[in-house]
């Protein structure tokens, strides 16, 4: 169950009504999880396990990550952040579903919700930015260079993340799906129950090297995890 609470024209917070938790069993009033840690101003915040050999070392701060398309993959690579207590924007995603984003691990507690900042975005996540760890963005098309340099400017100076649903000139790292095969249907009947993606991951500096990885991306419980160690589990229920 959730509420929305208007903070601001076009900026509302999402906040989790009492009771029950997400998909991966995180309730706002959780402490963060063992291994999750989120670093008071330095170093790097931290990724859902699924996604440690695509980003070693987390999300570096005053960085901005490239995810291809909007997809689950973007709302996957915040969800470590939030499963680790940080607070998290989303701008520019009007469809977005926070009952899936809380299945991934985004915590609604700390959640902002800017469905359409219009034509004044880089303002709007420049003030986001200011308040929140990470902000997750769909631009309405090509940042120009004088706007992204603007917002890594920003970046930089607050220690931020910037996860961009679309290409950025200059992202240190870009994530994108490159296969993905549904499970559930067989021999013309079933349902669809979960999707299994190969993500490619490259970048710059540390992220240089390429990586890859398969992903179920959902898998049946709306979560992230590795293709194969989900794959057993299913097997293993039968």
């Amino acid at each position: 169950m959730f509420d929305i609470v208007t903070m601001e024209t076009g900026i509302s917070q999402v906040r989790r009504l009492p009771g029950g938790g997400n998909c991966n069993g995180v309730s706002p009033n959780d402490a963060p999880r063992p291994g999750y840690r989120v670093l008071p101003g330095s170093g790097a915040l931290p990724v859902l396990p699924a996604l440690d050999e695509l980003l070693p070392g987390g999300l570096a701060r005053g960085s901005v990550v490239a995810a291809g398309r909007w997809s689950l993959l973007c709302l996957a690579l915040a969800a470590g952040a939030s499963v680790a207590g940080a607070w998290c924007a989303v701008a520019g995603v009007p469809q977005l579903g926070v009952s899936a984003a809380a299945c991934v691990g985004l915590d609604p507690a700390r959640m902002l919700l800017v469905a359409d900042p219009g034509t004044a975005w880089p303002q709007v996540v420049a003030s986001l930015l200011d308040g929140c760890e990470l902000v997750l963005l769909r631009p309405p098309g090509h940042a120009p260079a004088q706007v992204r340099r603007r917002l890594e400017a920003v970046l930089r100076r607050c220690g931020g993340v910037l996860v961009v649903a679309g290409d950025w000139d200059g992202a240190q790292a870009r994530l994108l799906v490159t296969r993905q095969e549904w499970a559930g249907i067989e021999a013309g009947h079933g349902r669809l129950r979960a999707r299994r993606v190969l993500v490619a991951a490259d970048g710059r500096g540390a992220a240089a090297r390429p990586r890859t990885q398969w992903l179920w991306l959902p898998a049946p419980d709306g979560s992230v995890g590795l293709a194969d160690q989900v794959l057993s589990e299913m097997q293993d229920a039968g």
